[in-house]
């Protein structure tokens, strides 16, 4: 009985430490209307100390933060996505370039333009990858949708 009991503990433990994945980057969105079919959608990440995005513009290295959305014939996406925060550039040598990446808080801002006056959705996805002094987590793909009215 012992033995069964003490199998049965090891077992928990050992999913219960594989469940506590880390998870270092919260992510809100927001559509901010800027006139009758214009459109701001505002992805904000909040990164835990002492972990770093990266910027969607890093060339070589790390995987860039990007920005995908799902075709909807009624939106169109216009230009690359502004990138609000302190941005900070350091040479890494394991990735053996300039890094550019934020700390803390980041706002992805990209402006939609709708083709007609009608409620409608963006959808898509983020993909970003976060890195600390020690280590780096595999690139994540954050799922997103918001009504524009």
């Amino acid at each position: 009985m012992k033995k069964i009991f003490v199998i049965c503990l090891t077992i928990l433990v050992a999913l219960n430490a594989n469940a506590q994945r880390l998870n270092p980057v919260k992510w809100t969105f927001e559509a901010v209307k800027k006139s009758e079919k214009q459109y701001d959608i505002i992805f904000t990440a909040n990164v835990e100390a002492p972990w770093h995005i990266y910027s969607q513009f890093v060339k070589k290295g790390p995987v860039p933060t990007s920005i995908v959305f799902k075709k909807n014939a009624l939106v169109m996406v216009k230009g690359a996505a502004k990138e609000i925060g302190s941005l900070e550039k350091h040479f890494d040598k394991n990735f053996g370039a300039e890094i550019a990446y934020f700390s803390n808080k980041v706002q992805f801002v990209q402006t939609v333009n709708l083709k007609a006056v009608v409620k409608t959705s963006v959808s898509g996805e983020i993909q970003y990858m976060v890195c600390n002094d020690e280590r780096c987590l595999p690139p994540t793909k954050v799922p997103f949708e918001l009504a524009i009215q």
